[in-house]
């Protein structure tokens, strides 16, 4: 039979023209990619460096290969560029820190998502509130969190929780000055931090404090989901992978990153169980206490929102959130205070005259009303920033205007916290730990509170500010009022433990850091400190 076509190929030169076919297409495509995004682009016309125009290479290259810098090179471009610039091909970031509201703003004033590409280093999506991207979905799933963080509720909840846990945590730190062993604060406070929020969130906490030594891994299982999350926002395929791969894999080519993933089999062990009990006419008695999961599972939520998963996302969001950022604070406020003898001894007489004695449990109104403890709070936060890592937000039914450019709608709009709490024109020399900038309290500390952005803001402002702050002051009062005049820094120092050297989401020093370090001198003879 004659063929159709008036010519006729071999199978070699039929390959080399499928080979021809896809090359020219490849090209043009990427030919037409680039002139899309330097020209054709709704944001083409907002300055910025061509090749973050054109590849998310750019912040591989910073992010990925060199573990976390992309944030210092973007305030580079905005010393060349100006104040608004483009970093990459979608995303836009604004250096200014008046216009900080105008982007977290309230969900009664605009309604703001999240961005799918940069909350992809967080492993899952729209599965709890914190990694929803929508905002209407995003605020029906806040909603039950919101009476569990009020302040009212941290309130009632600081006497019969952090209280306690935090004297469990005094009395393994005096075991250690009786034996006079150095204590890594940093595993010290995280172990703390979990056994509160895990004691909040679920029927049975972790009780890490319980442990002979002070446990390091739950920490280590945490932070290894913020070490790889900049590979897993690049390539989106990479956590389900490893999720379904076989464990033993997963532990030999990442042990850390195994540890978060058993620690995610635990939250879905334990969300599993709470939905089994929910089921069950007698569950008020298999129950010890109410905690937040079992109160999401009775709350207003539809039934599609109340499956083992999504408390499971929930739980991840508490237990993440609740343990790392404030376990930071507190150990950077320790290493502060006593690296600074001043601050150290005016912290010491305050605590001294306003806890005669430190063997009574502390209220929280009271120790609010210790105007040098609360500033040392707010320098602490404000020097260690939180969240380093910049957050993206898309309005999607109006566009946004910004001097004299207009961003339009659905557009990645991004700032960075570190640039406004460490900006020069509002702290003055903002590397400088220094309380007294916000004293009177009354008068320059509101002013300064303004600034304060490491809660965020508006409609997605972090929701357990208040538990967060609550626990920092109950610890910092509790251990210095009970160990402050003996605690001395151990092998540490704020070059090597402290300072700022890489955005993981979370801020990280070198890599050389074990952690802040503290070692006690020897108790008084009447066996007070």
């Amino acid at each position: 039979m004659m063929s159709p076509f008036p010519f006729s190929l071999s199978d070699s030169h039929f390959g080399w023209l499928v080979a021809l076919i896809f090359g020219f297409s490849l090209i043009g495509y990427t030919v037409y990619g680039a002139i899309w995004r330097l020209y054709l682009s709704p944001v083409a016309h907002i300055p910025g460096p061509l090749f973050a125009a054109l590849t998310f290479w750019n912040e591989f290259y910073y992010d990925v290969y060199l573990g976390g810098k992309y944030t210092w090179k973007i305030a580079e471009y905005h010393e060349k560029y100006g104040p608004i610039v483009r970093i990459n091909p979608y995303e836009i970031h604004i250096k200014d820190t008046e216009f900080y509201d105008t982007l977290y703003v309230s969900g009664s004033k605009a309604k703001s998502n999240k961005w799918y590409w940069s909350m992809r280093m967080f492993g899952t999506q729209n599965v709890g509130a914190f990694d929803t991207l929508d905002h209407d979905m995003h605020r029906m799933r806040r909603e039950p969190w919101n009476p569990y963080y009020s302040k009212q509720s941290v309130s009632r909840l600081q006497p019969l929780l952090i209280q306690a846990i935090v004297d469990k945590l005094c009395n393994r730190l005096g075991e250690y000055q009786t034996a006079r062993k150095p204590v890594v604060m940093t595993h010290a406070f995280s172990n703390l931090t979990a056994d509160i929020i895990s004691e909040y969130s679920f029927p049975k906490g972790y009780n890490l404090l319980d442990k002979p030594e002070f446990d390091s891994q739950h920490y280590k299982a945490w932070m290894a989901l913020f070490g790889v999350g900049h590979t897993l926002k690049q390539f989106g395929w990479l956590y389900p992978l490893l999720s379904s791969m076989p464990v033993w894999v997963v532990k030999k080519a990442n042990p850390l990153f195994y540890c978060f993933l058993r620690e995610q089999e635990t939250l879905l062990e334990q969300a599993i169980e709470i939905s089994k009990q929910r089921g069950k006419s007698d569950s008020k008695e298999l129950t010890t206490r109410p905690s937040m999961m079992e109160a999401f599972m009775n709350s207003d939520l539809p039934e599609s929102e109340k499956t083992p998963e999504r408390i499971q996302g929930e739980a991840k969001t508490a237990i993440g959130a609740g343990t790392l950022t404030t376990a930071h604070a507190l150990k950077n406020a320790t290493y502060h205070i006593l690296a600074n003898p001043d601050v150290h001894e005016r912290l010491m007489q305050e605590l001294e005259e306003g806890i005669p004695d430190p063997s009574l449990p502390l209220n929280l109104r009271g120790l609010e009303q210790l105007p040098y403890l609360t500033a040392v709070m707010h320098e602490t936060l404000r020097i260690f920033v939180g969240t380093s890592h910049r957050l993206q937000r898309i309005f999607p039914d109006r566009a946004l205007q910004y001097r004299d450019f207009t961003i339009p709608p659905g557009t990645p709009i991004s700032m960075s916290t570190i640039h406004t709490l460490h900006d020069p024109s509002i702290f003055p020399d903002p590397l400088k730990f220094d309380p007294d900038r916000w004293l009177p309290l009354k008068s320059e500390g509101q002013r300064l509170l303004r600034y304060l952005v490491v809660w965020g803001r508006g409609s997605r402002a972090c929701v357990g500010k208040e538990l967060g702050q609550a626990e920092i002051l109950t610890t910092l009062a509790t251990v210095f009022r009970k160990f402050g005049r003996n605690m001395t820094l151990y092998e540490t120092s704020r070059v090597k433990d402290i300072d700022i050297v890489y955005d993981n989401f979370s801020p990280l020093p070198s890599r050389e850091s074990n952690g802040v370090m503290v070692s006690f001198n020897k108790i008084s003879g009447n066996g007070h400190i």
